[in-house]
């Protein structure tokens, strides 16, 4: 009687390493793919976040007599409203009646920007300061800057008690140029904070290297070198860094036309 003998089939050392070969090739093309698109998506909903901002003003003012909820007002302090991300009437339109976390008025982790990294409690543990926020966007304060092109000028300090800052329906210049809200590290933003050379450039992400220079209003372009705007007439655009902030000629004085149209839109909506 004959016995047949079965070999066992088995990769050799050779085959083995093509393979681990062609799985490694494979990897490299994939795994950025995926990172990229995971990045798209997160910008997505962070576009979808501000073009929910930006349909609540216009609802606000449907409300207030044609007026966009303030970027600041100190004739709200006293309720504990004092700027735009407290105003009780713009959270319910928001949808945001019961989101409440310890003495600041907050955006809920739903509504963050996906790509944020500092609006956690985590971060600010770690930075030591006392003041933090976790908002992910902030509105345009420009008009009422020391870069806007008024003569007035409100360089960080709210000179009256009954102040506020606040533009009008129907009074913007070329409302759909205008940056209403934008990917920040604060809750409010201005043009001397998209000088990305300066500051993006450096900091990134870390609110407390800008405050240590005196700028905290930074636009934050966490999305592949740029950020997501909404403008007042409620549309959401992503644009480049070099296109929020421009360098003519070389220099550190942006003075280029639509970069000025975007960021400002007519200083004296101030009531």
């Amino acid at each position: 009687m004959h016995t047949k003998t079965q070999k066992t089939a088995a990769f050799t050392l050779i085959e083995l390493l093509v393979v681990i070969a062609i799985i490694s090739l494979l990897l490299a093309v994939i795994v950025p793919a995926l990172r990229k698109a995971k990045e798209s998506a997160r910008a997505v909903v962070c576009r979808t976040h501000l073009k929910t901002l930006a349909l609540a003003n216009e609802l606000y003012a449907s409300r207030c007599d044609n007026w966009y909820v303030p970027v600041i007002d100190t004739t709200m302090t006293a309720r504990g409203e004092p700027t735009w991300n407290s105003n009780t009437l713009f959270r319910e339109l928001v949808g945001l009646q019961s989101a409440y976390v310890g003495s600041s008025y907050v955006l809920p982790p739903d509504y963050l920007c996906p790509s944020d990294t500092q609006s956690n409690e985590t971060y600010w543990n770690q930075a030591g300061v006392t003041y933090a926020n976790f908002v992910s966007y902030g509105y345009n304060l420009t008009d009422w800057g020391p870069d806007s092109r008024s003569p007035v000028s409100w360089s960080g300090n709210i000179p009256v008690s009954t102040w506020s800052c606040r533009f009008r329906v129907g009074t913007l210049r070329t409302p759909a140029e205008a940056i209403m809200f934008a990917d920040g590290g604060d809750i409010w933003v201005r043009k001397a904070g998209a000088d990305y050379k300066t500051y993006w450039n450096q900091y990134g992400q870390d609110i407390v290297k800008y405050r240590a220079r005196s700028m905290w209003h930074p636009v934050y372009y966490r999305h592949k070198e740029g950020a997501n705007l909404s403008f007042f007439d409620g549309h959401v655009e992503f644009l480049k860094k070099e296109s929020l902030f421009f360098y003519q000629n070389n220099s550190n004085t942006p003075d280029d036309g639509r970069n000025n149209q975007i960021w400002f839109c007519i200083p004296q909506n101030r009531p």
